[in-house]
């Protein structure tokens, strides 16, 4: 039950961002899944149209069948799980509630998510288009 068989893989594509003051803009994306021994690994690296640039990375650590943990640089900050091609998960960074979710398509991943607060302090969701690299 503790993999990620369907979602994991190298991806590429866009997404689209809309703030709760009607802002919105579309970026590149660079996203990867990987498996590791204890669970499984998420980076990826969002363009943004301004010049702008988010490469992250989580470590998602395995803690019950389907249910793992969310750590940043090794400091545990939220949860989610995998059923069937789909994962959710939320974390908490400061103040600031992020959550996503992955769902598995027949040629990539479609990601959903939002945050509490964006760089300008405004609520914000997302949705990106991913498809297979490779």
């Amino acid at each position: 039950m503790n993999t990620i068989d369907r979602l994991a893989g190298s991806f590429t594509g866009s997404g689209a961002w809309h703030d709760e003051v009607g802002k919105s803009a579309a970026y590149t994306v660079q996203h990867t899944n990987r498996e590791t021994g204890t669970g499984f690994d998420v980076a990826f690296k969002h363009d943004f149209e301004d010049g702008t640039v988010v490469d992250a990375r989580f470590g998602m650590t395995w803690i019950a069948p389907g249910i793992f943990r969310v750590d940043v640089a090794g400091t545990p900050v939220g949860n989610g799980y995998v059923f069937e091609g789909y994962c959710h998960y939320h974390l908490k960074l400061g103040e600031t509630f992020v959550e996503a979710s992955y769902r598995s398509t027949d040629s990539g991943l479609e990601v959903f998510g939002s945050s509490t607060a964006n760089a300008e302090g405004h609520y914000i969701a997302w949705k990106e288009r991913l498809r297979r690299a490779g």
